[in-house]
Parts: C-alpha cells; structure tokens; sequence
C-alpha cells in the first residue's frame, strides 16, 4: 500500500537527524522508492513515446535518487535551517531530455510534455531556469503530480546540458553544495572563483543563444544559433575534460 503524504514526512523527520539512521527507517525509504521506481518508468514511457514521434537529436536519460543522497539532502536541509518535507522533494524521480536545439524548440518540447501528461489527467508546473538560473544552471523542469508523486522532466539544450556536465564534475570534486550556493569543502576562495567563472559562462551561452536566434536577418536563426555556440561548446568540452582528468587523479592517489 501507497505510504500517505504524512507518513512520508514523518519518514523524513526521523531521516534528517544526524547520526546513522535507523534500519527501519531506511527500510521504508527503500519501499518509497520502489513506488517512485514504477513511477519513473511509467512516466518515462512517455517521453520515449513524444520522442519517437520527433526527427530531433534528442537524448534520453532518467534516474531514481539513492537512500544516502535523500538522506544526504534531508540533513543538508536541517542543517541550513530550512527542514525540507520528504514528501514534497520535486526530483527523487527525474528524467533528462537534451539534445542540439534551440531555445524556441526547447519551448515547443515543454509544451509538448505537458499536453502529454495533462492529456492523461496529471498536473504539470513549470520552472524555467533559463532566467532565473541556480548557481549558473539553466533548464526548464516540468513537474508532474502523480497521485501525490512528483516526476521532474529536465528538458535542455546541448550547451545547458554540457554545461550542468562539467558542473556536476565540479561539484564532485569540491562539494556536492556549491550547486545550491554553499560555499565549496574545499579549495577556497581558489573554487568560488572557478565558481563565478562557471556563472559568467553560463550567461555568456544564452546570450548567444537568445541573440543568434533573433539575428535572422541574413541566415536561418536555427543554423545561426547552434553555429555561434561551438566555440563555446568546445571550450566548455575541454573543461570537461579537465575535471575529468583531475578527478581520475584523485582517484588513483586514493587507491
């Protein structure tokens, strides 16, 4: 049976005090996640419908948050002083859609998601963070209810999506909170300036984004878009590669 909205935060109250959590605990958040499981296989059936339906490069790609990184979450929370309600976290169940398109095609994909699944009698919101960007990360996330579940569809370009790669590998390197503002575990202030770098770079993309679109006086705005991001695209690949390099590094100094 379907655990209620207030079991489930009762579950995270007991989760999100330090110390090793109890087994019973983590027991039933491992019985909240097969639901969430059903859930995003489900949902994700969906979009693998729409994209098959499209003769767009697009990539799909979905995961199902662990019982340590909802704990690790939980606890973070707590320890900010905002105590966050298990039943109500957005992302446990989150599916990706990237692929080379422009921000009028990403529009046209979130449209198309959400008549999907309002189609089928769920509510979606939408939050873009192309405007207002987290730490630099930009998308558009539709969030799906589903009989008090939530999926996060995550639809973005292929400059977001490199760019939210490299992040990603940033944040493994120095603290899995720099992506919500927090300061990095290590590094310093050295980290917060590659921090801000990341940030500037980020508006550097959707400037171009945003501007090569609307500049078709001459040319195709599409061709014109997705050709002004390559030399972006390929410093942003080097980075990648960096961190990657440096984290492998790391890894085998460890070993």
């Amino acid at each position: 049976m379907q655990m209620s909205k207030s079991a489930v935060q009762r579950l995270g109250k007991r989760l999100e005090v330090p110390g090793e959590a109890p087994e019973e605990a983590l027991g039933q958040l491992e019985e909240l996640l097969v639901d969430y499981s059903e859930l995003l296989t489900a949902s994700r059936g969906v979009v693998d419908e729409l994209c098959d339906s499209l003769d767009w490069p697009l990539s799909v790609t979905h995961r199902l948050k662990t019982t340590d990184t909802l704990v690790q979450k939980l606890r973070r929370a707590k320890a900010r002083g905002s105590s966050t309600n298990l039943a109500r976290i957005q992302d446990i169940a989150g599916i990706r859609l990237s692929g080379n398109v422009t921000l009028t095609e990403q529009d046209q994909l979130r449209d198309w998601i959400i008549d999907r699944f309002e189609g089928q009698g769920y509510a979606c919101v939408v939050k873009d963070r192309r405007t207002d960007p987290m730490v630099g990360y930009r998308a558009v996330h539709v969030i799906v209810s589903i009989e008090g579940r939530y999926v996060e569809i995550q639809v973005r370009t292929l400059s977001q999506d490199l760019w939210a790669n490299v992040f990603e590998r940033i944040a493994d390197l120095f603290g899995r909170g720099i992506r919500y503002g927090e300061r990095p575990d290590y590094g310093g202030d050295a980290v917060v300036n590659v921090i801000r770098m990341m940030e500037r770079f980020s508006a550097s993309l959707y400037d171009v984004e945003r501007l090569a679109y609307s500049d078709d006086a001459q040319r195709d705005g599409r061709e014109a878009t997705l050709e002004a991001q390559r030399p972006l695209l390929a410093q942003l690949r080097e980075m990648l590669q960096t961190t990657e390099d440096i984290t492998g590094g790391l890894q085998r100094e460890g070993t």
